[in-house]
């Protein structure tokens, strides 16, 4: 073990036990008190119809809402713990990671505190999306690459190996682990050894053996996810537009003062410093540098989301603690930032948590609800209860939708013993989605009044007459405005569109 570098504060293990216990059970009290938000419910759609992929991202997701729903029930709390479980166990292996790499138990506490700061760990904890997964699992290929370096021992690599491949069913953006893995072993010389050993190169195609199943899925369907995605990459030509907002977003996602602590870390690791602390900081920095690069890239022609550098964020828990214990390698006025950020980063971003949980759970700040995240948790179960009421009222057979969102919201949500049909988006519902037998008798289409698309529905239905203009709100505010059509007497042009998201017989009863 290295010797540890400066006294560390006031941080012990104690406190670490502590933080990490309330914000578990705290994440379990909102699990099971929030609505579900669109993608989460649009996923455990996807958990009740397995497949070996899907429209927009690999199984993974699916595959841990459906064990987490049979192991703890189906609602709200049931679909999202075994994500929380998942972050209570991110934050330990921060705490590890750093251990072996830079042996100073001070650190490792500060580094999986910072890793509780970040806004987007400790928020993102509450919901389960692709990113959930992802996060655990890189994480775990990250702890057995330090061990890996730290011992040298070619059994880890096995690890990595099992774990980048369940990464890669979780999400395409795991095969940037990949590249940072080849870019370690080139540029720290203590791992170029492996490039003459055969075991990466097994581990590798143990990855993408595990993998196959998607590619699989992909060429059956037309290389649908693929093109979807890869599709991102495609841009218009270099411009600074969405620079500052990758930037600032994540500033804020970070928090500023870890954010301040991460580039930090960064720069020690750029440094290439000659001492083990040095190498260690260059092997954790080379690990991300594709991801970020990639995305740093990426922002010159198109929007980059805050949450697809998540998988950055537990190297720059660990890379901004030791910025903050090696303080004296910075010039003067950096050394003054990162002090400050050392005592302040954690308190201020456990107080970022603290405030959006609260907002998640009672909305006390009166935001925009279109500029209010938490607002994407609110107000469904009673707007279904208003769909069902009307479509009781008109005696409508089905309920039609034109958009994802609303579609996969409404299937966890209402209670009505009628299907669910969406006329369009087709590709998103190919794993789960079947063609309505018939779409005779009345129906009611409901749509968000700003992506109204009733006059494409005119040419599909010979009746179209609105009968109700319903809201989803949160504590008497209005988030968004519905507008809803009686359809009847589908016309002869083909329906081969149409897609039975909810047979009656799945419906709630």
């Amino acid at each position: 073990m290295r010797a540890p570098s400066e006294p560390a504060g006031a941080y012990t293990l104690r406190s670490l036990i502590l933080v990490s216990g309330v914000l578990f059970l705290v994440r379990l009290w909102l699990d099971g008190h929030l609505e579900l938000m669109f993608d989460e419910a649009y996923y455990a759609l996807w958990a009740q119809h397995l497949a070996w992929s899907y429209f927009d991202h690999p199984p993974m997701v699916a595959l841990w809402i459906r064990l987490s729903t049979l192991l703890f029930g189906e609602h709200e709390l049931g679909v999202r713990v075994l994500g929380t479980l998942s972050a209570a166990a991110g934050t330990g292996i921060i705490y590890l990671i750093s251990w072996h790499l830079f042996g100073n138990r001070q650190a490792a506490i500060f580094a999986a505190l910072l890793y509780c700061a970040m806004l987007l760990i400790s928020a993102g904890a509450i919901i389960i999306t692709p990113d959930t997964p992802l996060l655990l699992f890189w994480s775990i290929a990250l702890y057995a690459l330090a061990r890996l370096y730290e011992d040298g021992g070619s059994g880890w690599w096995w690890v990595v190996g099992i774990a980048m491949g369940l990464a890669l069913q979780s999400k395409y953006t795991a095969l940037l682990l990949g590249a940072g893995i080849v870019c370690a072993m080139a540029v720290v010389p203590s791992l170029r050894h492996w490039w003459r050993s055969p075991i990466p190169y097994l581990a590798g195609a143990l990855s993408l053996a595990m993998f196959a199943p998607v590619v699989l899925w992909n060429y059956q369907h037309g290389w649908a996810s693929f093109a979807f995605q890869f599709a991102r990459t495609n841009g218009d030509g270099l411009s600074l537009r969405f620079l500052p907002e990758f930037l600032g977003g994540q500033i804020g996602l970070l928090t500023p003062l870890v954010f301040v602590l991460s580039l930090g870390g960064l720069w020690l690791g750029l440094r290439r410093g000659e001492d083990e602390n040095g190498q260690a900081t260059l092997f954790l920095a080379s690990l991300i540098g594709p991801l970020l690069a990639y995305f740093l890239l990426h922002s010159l022609h198109a929007r980059v989301n805050g949450n697809w550098i998540a998988p950055a964020y537990p190297v720059f828990a660990v890379l901004g603690a030791q910025a903050a214990f090696q303080q004296r390698q910075f010039p003067g006025r950096v050394q003054t930032a990162i002090a400050f950020s050392r005592r302040w980063a954690v308190p201020v971003g456990l107080a970022f948590v603290g405030i959006a949980y609260v907002q998640a759970a009672a909305a006390p700040i009166p935001l925009d609800p279109s500029k209010d995240p938490t607002a994407l948790m609110a107000g469904w179960a009673d707007l279904a209860a208003q769909v069902d009421a009307t479509a009781d009222k008109i005696g409508a057979q089905f309920l039609l939708t034109s958009h994802y969102r609303l579609t996969s919201e409404l299937s966890v949500y209402s209670h009505g013993a009628r299907p669910i049909i969406q006329f369009n988006e087709r590709p998103r519902w190919l794993s789960l989605g079947g063609t309505p037998p018939s779409l005779l008798g009345r129906g009611l289409y409901v749509v968000e009044a700003d992506r109204d698309e009733s006059r494409e529905i005119s040419t599909r239905f010979r009746v179209l007459e609105k009968v109700a203009a319903i809201e989803r709100t949160r504590d008497g505010r209005r988030i968004t405005t519905y507008a809803l059509y009686l359809v009847a007497e589908p016309r002869n042009s083909p329906l081969n569109d149409f897609t039975l998201i909810r047979s009656a017989q799945n419906a709630s009863p």
